[in-house]
C-alpha cells in the first residue's frame, strides 16, 4: 500500500508538456512515493500512467474567474500543503484562500516566473504571496538573488533539479540504431525550440565547422513555434542536421548515448531566462562534456572548465568551444567524467524529496523507500553521539527500512534520544537491562530485521549522505560479493581500504563493521547453537572476527575507494585505537607494559587460535 498523500502540487505544467518545469515536478512527485499528489487544470492533456495526477476545475467562465480554484485550495487544505509551481495565478488563488481559512502552502520559483513581475501590482502581490507562505523555494541561486531583490524579507531554500542515473547503453550498437558512423562527430542539443533557447547560434556555429569537419553532425531534439525558422535557417545556411521532434524519453536516451558533445546556446531574454536547465545534468549523468551559454542559474548548472564550457551565446564563441573539445578528446573524457561524477553526487531526486518534506516539517513516510536495508546501532553511554548518529542517517539519499538502536544497558536515557527521530527514520529501541557487550547487541538487531541488506552502524559514526546507496549499488553490480566496505575517517585520520583479498585480510584488517552485508551471507555463517554472526564472547576485534569467518565460508568483499563515513574518535570503548608503532615497541625489555597493549595481544591470541593463524599472519593488525 502507497503512503497518504500529505502535500498536493498545482500546476498547469505537467508531462505530457514538455519542458523543464514539466519534469521537475513529476520527477519530484515519483521521487516522493505517491506522497505528493498533482491536480492540474481540467483540460491538461491526460497522462494515465500518473496515477496521482487529479484533474479539476480550476477557471470559471463568468467573474471571478479564479473562484474554483481558491475553493479547490480550501478543500486541499483541510490536511495537506499545497505545492505551488506558478505564483501567478496560482499562487494568488493560495494566498486568496487563506484569508477564509487558515491554510499551508509553499512556493517554488523556477526564473521566468521572476522576469514576467514587470508591474507594481505583480510585485505588491508577489511580496503578500510570499509573506503568507510556508515555505519558498527557488531552482537556483540566481533565482533566488532575484527573488529577494523583489521580495527582500523572503529568504527561500536553494532547491535545484535533479537527475537520474543514465542507462548503461552500448555506444557502438546505439549509433548502428541511430544510423550514425562511428567516426561521425555528434553534437547534441535536447530542448524546445524556442528563440531564447539558441538553437539559431548553435546552427550558425556548426556551420562555420562543417566547412572544416566533413564527420560534424548536428541533431536538434525538441518542438516549438521557433522551428519553421530554424528549418529554414538550417537549408540557408546548408547545415546537416537530424531533427528529432516528436523523440521519446527512450529516444533521448539513445542520442544522449550516441552523442560527444552537448551544446545548448541559451540567452537571456526581458521575459524569460534558463533557471538552472535539467538538460545540462542529463548531459552530465550521460558522461557528455557540455556547452552551455552564460547566464542566469546556467552556471550552477555547468562548472565551467571542470563538467564543461560556458560561454557567451555567440556563433563565435559556440564554434570555438565546439573547436577546443573536438580537437581535444582527453578533454572531452576529463568533462565528462567529472560531469557524471558531479551528477550523481550532487543533485539526487530523493535528496530534493526530502528537502521539501523537512523543510515544512511533514510527518511524512519519507522511509517508504524499498531500500531493502536494515541498520542496527548498538548503544552504551552513547546518547549524545547517538543523536548525530540517527542526524546523518536520516540524510541518507537510500533510505533505510529498519532501524533498532539496541541500548546495551545505558544509563543516559537513548530512548529520548530515539523518540525525536521516530518521524524521521523507521527506528525502534531495544533495551538490555544489563549490559551484554556490543556483539551481543549487535545479535540483537540482527535478529529483530528482516531487510536483505544489514548495516552494523556503530552509534558514534556519523555517515556521510550517499553511504547507504553507495554501498548497496555495489553490492547490486557484484552480486557474488556479499559485503562493500570502504574508506572511512578515525576523527582526523583516514583509513584506506584495498581490494579484496582473503589472503591479506589474515595480516591486516582494513575493513570497519560499518559495511554493508547480505543477510544471506551472515545468516550462512549462524546456526541454531549460535547467538548470531557476532562472537559474543570477544572483546576486541569483532569486526575482524566476522571478516574472517565470512572469508572461510567462501564470501567475499568489494571495496569502494571513498571516504562514507566518519568515527568520533574516543579515549575508551570500541572506538579506540593506538597507532601502530605503538604496537611494534620493545615493550617486554622495557619492563611495563600499558593495560591496553595487554588487552590487545590477549586479543590478537584468541583471534590466531580460532581462526588458526601463526604469528606471522598477525604483523599488521589494524582494528
Amino acid at each position: 500500500m502507497r503512503p497518504k498523500s500529505r502535500i498536493t502540487c498545482l500546476t498547469m505544467d505537467y508531462p505530457p508538456m514538455r519542458g523543464g518545469v514539466a519534469r521537475y515536478l513529476s520527477k519530484l512527485a515519483e521521487a516522493s512515493d505517491g506522497q505528493m499528489s498533482v491536480v492540474v487544470p481540467i483540460d491538461h492533456p491526460q497522462l494515465t500512467t500518473i496515477e496521482e495526477v487529479e484533474h479539476v476545475k480550476f477557471w470559471s467562465e463568468s467573474w471571478p474567474k479564479w473562484s474554483p480554484l481558491v475553493k479547490r485550495c480550501l478543500e486541499i487544505g483541510k490536511d495537506r500543503v499545497i505545492f505551488v509551481s506558478h505564483v501567478f495565478p496560482v499562487g494568488t488563488a493560495a494566498w486568496i484562500a487563506s484569508f477564509f481559512k487558515r491554510i499551508r502552502y509553499a512556493v517554488l520559483f523556477h526564473g521566468t516566473d521572476l522576469k514576467r513581475v514587470n508591474s507594481r501590482w505583480k510585485k505588491f502581490l508577489l511580496r503578500r504571496i510570499c509573506a503568507r507562505a510556508e515555505a519558498t523555494f527557488a531552482n537556483s541561486e540566481a533565482t533566488a538573488v532575484a527573488l529577494k531583490k523583489l521580495a527582500p524579507k523572503t529568504r527561500p531554500a536553494i532547491m535545484t533539479p535533479g537527475v537520474d542515473e543514465f542507462p548503461n547503453l552500448n555506444r557502438s550498437d546505439t549509433r548502428n540504431r541511430l544510423g550514425v558512423s562511428a567516426e561521425a562527430e555528434v553534437v547534441l542539443c535536447v530542448a524546445r525550440l524556442i528563440e531564447r533557447k539558441g538553437q539559431d547560434v548553435l546552427l550558425q556555429a556548426v556551420s562555420k565547422l562543417q566547412q572544416q569537419r566533413d564527420e560534424l553532425v548536428l541533431v536538434l531534439i525538441g518542438s516549438g513555434d521557433y522551428g519553421p525558422r530554424l528549418h529554414a535557417l538550417s537549408e540557408l545556411l546548408g547545415v546537416k542536421v537530424r531533427w528529432e521532434e516528436q523523440a521519446d524519453d527512450n529516444r533521448v536516451r539513445q542520442w544522449y548515448a550516441a552523442a560527444d558533445v552537448f551544446c545548448l546556446p541559451a540567452r537571456e531574454q526581458a521575459d524569460d531566462v534558463e533557471g538552472f536547465g535539467i538538460v545540462f545534468l542529463e548531459a552530465a549523468a550521460a558522461s557528455l562534456p557540455v556547452i552551455a551559454g552564460k547566464g542566469w542559474g546556467t552556471g550552477e548548472a555547468v562548472v565551467d572548465g571542470v563538467t564543461g564550457l560556458l560561454v557567451d551565446p555567440s556563433p563565435d564563441a559556440v564554434a570555438d568551444a565546439l573547436q577546443k573539445l573536438f580537437n581535444n578528446g582527453a578533454l572531452r573524457s576529463k568533462l565528462g567524467q567529472a560531469g557524471i561524477e558531479r551528477a550523481l553526487r550532487d543533485f539526487k531526486w530523493h535528496d530534493r524529496w526530502l528537502m521539501l518534506a523537512r523543510t515544512l516539517n511533514l510527518q511524512l513516510e519519507i522511509f517508504n523507500s524499498n531500500s531493502k536495508v536494515a541498520v542496527v546501532i548498538p548503544c552504551y553511554n552513547h546518547a549524545r553521539k547517538l543523536a548525530a548518529t540517527l542526524e546523518a542517517l536520516s540524510e541518507q539519499t537510500l533510505m533505510p527500512q529498519e532501524v533498532v538502536v539496541v541500548d546495551n544497558g545505558s544509563d543516559d536515557e537513548p530512548e529520548k534520544v530515539v523518540e525525536t527521530y521516530k518521524d524521521k527514520l523507521p527506528v525502534t529501541l531495544v533495551r538490555f537491562e544489563d549490559r551484554r557487550g556490543a556483539p551481543a547487541a549487535r545479535n540483537e538487531g540482527f535478529r529483530r530485521t528482516v531487510e536483505p541488506f544489514v548495516m552494523f552502524l556503530d552509534a558514534d559514526t556519523q555517515l556521510k549522505s550517499n553511504a547507504l546507496q553507495a554501498m548497496r549499488a555495489v553490492l547490486e553490480k557484484n552480486p557474488k560479493a556479499s559485503f562493500a566496505y570502504s574508506d572511512f575517517y578515525w576523527g582526523r585520520v583516514l583509513f584506506r581500504g584495498r581490494d579484496w583479498d582473503a589472503e591479506a585480510l589474515k595480516r591486516t584488517n582494513w575493513i570497519h563493521t560499518c559495511s554493508l552485508v547480505r543477510r544471506s551471507a551472515l545468516t550462512q555463517i549462524t546456526d541454531g547453537n549460535v547467538a548470531g554472526p557476532f562472537d559474543e564472547t570477544l572483546k576486541k576485534f569483532q569486526d575482524w572476527d566476522l571478516w574472517l569467518t565470512l572469508a572461510e565460508h567462501g564470501s567475499s568483499g568489494v571495496w569502494i575507494p571513498e571516504s562514507l563515513f566518519k568515527v568520533k574518535e574516543r579515549k575508551t570503548g570500541m572506538s579506540s585505537w593506538l597507532p601502530s608503532f605503538v604496537h611494534k615497541l620493545p615493550w617486554p625489555i622495557l619492563g611495563w607494559m600499558p593495560r591496553e597493549i595487554v588487552r590487545y595481544r590477549e586479543a590478537e591470541r584468541i583471534i590466531r587460535e580460532k581462526h588458526r593463524m601463526t604469528k606471522k599472519n598477525m604483523s599488521d593488525i589494524r582494528l
